[in-house]
């Protein structure tokens, strides 16, 4: 019936209704239609691992690193995992470590997804003596309290967009999440795995050794980049909910750009 009427119309009605259609498709294009740009879904393995998995690979690489490794340097390149390049996901660096990064300019192939770690925190048996596995599963989600805002762009377009509140509930000692906005960010609260902490790792106050840890926060997982260059940009803003003293209550924020030339 929609399209016997439109046959009725002139050529330039229709040429309106085709230029109306477009500008509400690019006013409203569900942050993840930039030319085919995908995101995995929680629901999804990325490249056959699942999101337990992908966070313990990450911590493990990222936590690896020292200082001067996990340092974004002008002109660098700082990817969590490039010791490897040929693995089937990018790492990106982590916002709770940097506030205003020097852009990054990277290599990669249009067969790798990309991992974006919006805000992620851990929990591990070397600083929790004896924690059991549900312990250590509130304890890791503890680490994110506040105000948590974000926003990731590809080459200048908006594709997901974190906007929470966890806090918690005074009295209960239980949490409160509420979300205010949660576009193709996956929040993921991991099961527990196996963790390294090396002696000269740059994350402070953490006890070396190998322990079993729970990982819980906020990812973006891309799907793979279409050849040439890109720009992708993601930011961190995390303010208190109150007068909290809780881990993860201290305000926070992070720019973070990677200039990237998919090949």
């Amino acid at each position: 019936m929609i399209l016997r009427t439109i046959k009725r119309y002139s050529g330039s009605t229709v040429l309106v209704a085709v230029l109306l259609f477009f500008s509400i498709f690019f006013a409203f294009p569900g942050l993840h239609s930039v030319y085919g740009l995908g995101v995995f879904s929680k629901d999804e393995k990325p490249f056959g691992v699942s999101y337990d998995k992908w966070a313990s690979e990450y911590w493990n690489k990222w936590i690896a690193k020292n200082t001067n490794q996990a340092t974004p340097k002008p002109g660098g390149c700082l990817i969590v995992n490039n010791d490897n390049k040929s693995e089937s996901m990018v790492m990106l660096m982590e916002t709770a470590d940097v506030n205003s990064a020097p852009t990054q300019a990277c290599q990669i192939s249009s067969n790798q997804g990309i991992i974006i770690p919006v805000w992620i925190g851990w929990c591990d048996t070397g600083s929790n003596k004896g924690a059991s596995d549900q312990k250590l599963t509130d304890c890791a989600r503890r680490q994110n309290l506040g105000n948590i805002g974000s926003e990731i762009k590809v080459d200048g377009n908006p594709v997901a967009n974190l906007d929470v509140r966890q806090s918690v509930i005074p009295g209960s000692g239980l949490l409160d999440y509420k979300i205010n906005s949660l576009t193709n960010v996956t929040q993921s609260t991991s099961k527990v795995f196996t963790l390294t902490i090396p002696a000269a790792t740059h994350k402070a106050n953490n006890v070396a050794g190998t322990w079993q840890a729970v990982s819980d926060g906020w990812w973006v997982f891309l799907k793979p980049l279409p050849l040439g260059e890109h720009t992708i940009f993601y930011n961190i803003r995390v303010t208190p909910t109150g007068a909290l003293t809780s881990p993860g209550t201290s305000p926070h924020f992070a720019d973070i750009t990677y200039k990237l030339q998919v090949k």
